[in-house]
């Protein structure tokens, strides 16, 4: 195990700097008080005193929980498998505490907002880029046509299968390929609820997903040019 988290720790270093410039971009774009960082405890609670989330907030979260659980089951898959290099186990294993963490404290924030809101408040959801936002005391249904939540970059039943039977080399290659795509469905994903929501654990909570996803797609695709 210690040697996997070393091996990780190399690969993510090599792509540090890519992802510095980046960083700084939006820093610029953002306030000072939301800097990248891993969702905390301490955003369970922010629910209670924070502005009323928008429909952007909500359609976020909704959307995200599902997506960075495609991410823990492709990791568990490669996990599963024989042959893999230490490596691409070391950033699975990595992948799997850094979102499983980040669905929790999701799921905290959604249960915080819900046991706020008096009984039988709802909203269609559909108020969102300019309409009319819910009243406060109302959670938006309907998220499943809205654009944050087109679940961009998850696999199918199919290549989720493939993946379940490959051993060795071929799963290592079709991990990678499958979780670069996922990460770059969920940077997009991310950057909409930097610049369109309004709730500040959401918008600390995508530029996470930015800053980190963009180091793992850059170590992911240095060990796919890398595979044998």
């Amino acid at each position: 195990m210690r040697s996997r988290i070393a091996a990780l720790g190399v690969v993510l270093a090599l792509s540090t700097a890519i992802v510095a410039a980046g960083a700084v971009g939006l820093s610029l774009t953002t306030g000072a008080d939301s800097a990248p960082q891993a969702a905390s405890p301490g955003a369970r609670t922010d629910a209670a005193t924070a502005a009323y989330p928008t429909v952007e907030d909500h359609c976020y979260i909704e959307g995200m929980i599902p997506h960075h659980e495609q991410a823990l089951e492709l990791s568990r898959l490669v996990l599963g498998a024989s042959g893999v290099r230490e490596r691409t186990q070391a950033l699975a294993e990595f992948i799997v505490a850094d979102q499983a963490a980040e669905i929790e404290t999701m799921r905290a924030w959604q249960n915080a907002w819900r046991g706020a809101i008096p009984a039988g408040g709802s909203s269609d959801g559909h108020g969102g880029h300019g309409g009319t936002q819910p009243a406060a005391g109302a959670v938006p249904a309907g998220c499943g046509d809205h654009p944050h939540t087109q679940m961009k970059g998850m696999a199918s039943a199919e290549q989720l299968a493939a993946l379940d039977a490959a051993e060795g080399g071929t799963a290592d290659r079709m991990f990678l390929d499958l979780m670069i795509a996922h990460h770059e469905g969920a940077l997009e994903m991310a950057e909409s609820a930097v610049r369109e929501g309004s709730n500040a654990y959401v918008r600390s909570s995508g530029k996470h997903v930015l800053v980190e996803q963009q180091r793992e797609i850059a170590a992911m695709t240095a060990l796919l040019a890398e595979a044998p």
